[in-house]
């Protein structure tokens, strides 16, 4: 099969013969229709291997379409279309029983046994996969794995009805949540973004303030929350001035919740400020099988219209030129998406 291969930082070469994934009993095998480029991905390309050890096929926010049904796997038929999670975690440990598999210790050590999704076939456990309906497009689709990410993260939060919300980043994780947060009631959100074309976009989806962070930025969020700062910071941007920042723009018994990767950088804890004034910072890893099964409901419904978020759209022959266009400049892209069979 086609298989994009991370060979080294910058470099990802088309293996025209690369070997399909073999079928354990309880996987499925889908013929991947559609990958979308994720940030921990672009992070592999351009400072790894981090996470995952090269020579490595990357993706894993993915469309695909059941091929192939192992003899203990339940709940799929050939044909059906399905997204999920690829990595396997054990199946047996505390998380991996309450549908927390992106938590299993095992998942870690099985990144390197599987393919990724920037490939023509990938096989993947059927406990960790979902089903979505038919008529849903492919792009919409492979979408749904990050707008898990983001439910995630708004879950975590515990967000209510009414409260002030601060999105630092708006790339396609602060976009979804941007989205959801509206959709679960925030009263006021403001984006904080350094791309032109990002914050059009976090206005589209939902948010009633998009600054630049070379600007002046804290007296309109004052201005936005009443003098009070935000109730919940979502620091979605992985760069440590914006984290610092959000230190600063949180409420007093407010929150932070971390829903980025930071590429080993330091981060300024400023613990006396968030002692003093009683805020909760929050890390927000990934998702589970009630934010999948959420995710599902909501781009395939179009109550999450993910539709403005997809900007670019590459075949895999083209990955390369496509890893190149979004490192050279992230600020104009919301979701570049790659068409794998």
């Amino acid at each position: 099969m086609r298989a994009a291969v991370l060979k080294a930082r910058g470099q990802i070469d088309l293996d025209h013969a690369y070997p399909e994934p073999s079928l354990k009993p309880s996987d499925l095998r889908l013929r991947v229709r559609v990958s979308g480029i994720c940030g921990s991905d672009l992070h592999e390309f351009v400072a790894g291997p981090l996470a995952i050890p090269m020579p490595a096929v990357l993706g894993h926010e993915f469309c695909g379409e059941v091929v192939d049904v192992g003899a203990e796997a339940r709940g799929f038929e050939r044909g059906d279309k399905a997204v999920g999670i690829i990595y396997t975690g054990c199946g047996n440990c505390e998380y991996c029983r309450r549908g927390d598999f992106t938590l299993c210790d095992f998942r870690a050590m099985a990144v390197a046994e599987r393919n990724g999704s920037f490939a023509e076939y990938i096989t993947a456990p059927a406990r960790q996969m979902f089903v979505v309906p038919a008529e849903t497009p492919d792009d919409e689709a492979a979408l749904i794995e990050p707008a898990s990410v983001a439910c995630h993260a708004i879950r975590r939060s515990g967000l209510t009805i009414g409260q002030r919300v601060l999105v630092m980043g708006a790339g396609p994780i602060g976009l979804l949540v941007t989205a959801l947060a509206r959709l679960a009631g925030a009263d006021r959100i403001a984006v904080v973004e350094p791309g032109a074309r990002r914050r059009e976009l976090a206005l589209r989806m939902g948010a009633d303030l998009a600054l630049d962070p070379s600007d002046e930025v804290e007296g309109p969020i004052m201005e936005l929350t009443e003098s009070r700062g935000a109730d919940i910071v979502f620091e979605a941007s992985g760069s440590a001035a914006a984290f610092d920042q959000a230190q600063h723009l949180v409420r007093k018994q407010g929150r932070i919740v971390m829903v980025a990767v930071y590429e080993g950088r330091k981060l300024e804890l400023r613990a006396n400020r968030l002692v003093g004034n009683e805020v909760d910072l929050i890390a927000s890893f990934w998702a589970n099988d009630i934010d999948f099964s959420r995710a599902v409901t909501m781009v395939a419904g179009r109550k999450l219209d993910v539709r403005p978020m997809i900007s670019a759209r590459y075949q895999l022959d083209d990955i390369q030129k496509a890893f190149e266009a979004l490192a050279a400049d992230r600020g104009s892209f919301g979701k570049i998406l790659v068409t794998c069979s």
